[in-house]
């Protein structure tokens, strides 16, 4: 039955890896365009008799009010911000005994799981004791492709895992920690520590050669009108990059404002390219 109460209005907050990019001006757009192949045969002169989908793509285009460094860098690939006062954030996962086959890690949204044999998946081999099975959780971390836990470096010794973010500022003080199991801990709920110091820049490299794939990062537009647990109507790009194609202006009159493009790639396994509601909903 129609509801006149699904006709929806509002602007959107959009999150890129995690981190809030903050205030936009003039409205986030997003773009879903479908390349097909039109079929026809002799017998039915130029009639179409079908249609093949060739390919999909989804562009978002938000327009940054908030013009600082960190998002800079946050949609810049191969820029790095630079300070000679700030700091990365950093947190720790400690073994303080050998887990069970079964317990997990969840590192910035990402699980995985202990195992006795390896089977595949985001999986880690348990070692013979505590250090061992840390130093091959940071030897998998370091390895990961997901983009998620690509943000962060991963080092082990006597049974402690650091958690380093690649990139000095605060943008590494939302990357969550989580643990599941037998004497594993966390230091916290998220890495701490991250700061932007007082004489702070941003250095832009060319960026030729870099994979946008692997610089992907999850990208939520959610609704402000909902309150931040309500995901029922959250658009999400699993795996968003940006070229880094900026456009801004200085004007006496006008906001200067980061025009950015991000482009959704699809999930290699699933081809899953974005999902509109609750991406913890059960299917």
């Amino acid at each position: 039955m129609s509801d006149t109460r699904n006709v929806k209005m509002g602007v959107c907050k959009i999150t890129y890896g995690g981190v809030d990019l903050g205030y936009t001006k003039g409205g986030v757009e997003v773009e879903v365009t479908t390349e097909t192949h039109k079929l026809t045969v002799d017998q039915f002169g130029s009639t179409q008799i079908n249609e093949l989908i060739m390919g999909r793509n989804v562009k978002v285009k938000a327009p940054l009010a908030e013009t600082t460094l960190t998002n800079l860098v946050a949609v810049m690939p191969g820029a790095t911000l630079v300070s000679a006062t700030g700091a990365k954030a950093s947190g720790t996962i400690t073994f303080a005994e050998l887990p069970l086959a079964g317990d997990s890690i969840t590192v910035n949204g990402v699980a995985f799981t202990f195992r006795a044999s390896l089977t595949g998946g985001n999986e880690i081999l348990l070692g013979i004791d505590a250090e061992e099975t840390a130093a091959n959780a940071a030897q998998v971390l370091s390895g990961s492709a997901e983009a998620p836990v690509a943000a962060a470096n991963y080092a082990a010794a006597a049974g402690v895992l650091t958690v380093t973010y690649k990139v000095l500022g605060t943008a590494g003080n939302t990357f969550t920690l989580a643990a599941s199991g037998t004497g594993i801990s966390v230091s916290g709920a998220t890495l701490a520590g991250g700061t932007v110091g007082d004489a702070a820049r941003v250095e832009v490299q060319t960026g030729i050669g870099l994979s946008l794939l692997d610089r992907a990062k999850k990208l939520v537009l959610h609704p402000v009108m909902l309150p931040d647990e309500d995901q029922s109507e959250d658009f999400v790009i699993p795996r968003a990059g940006s070229t880094g194609g900026l456009q801004f202006a200085y004007k006496v009159d006008s906001e200067r404002v980061f025009n950015v493009e991000f482009t959704g790639y699809p999930d290699p396994e699933t081809k899953t390219l974005f999902v509109v509601g609750d991406t913890g909903a059960l299917s």
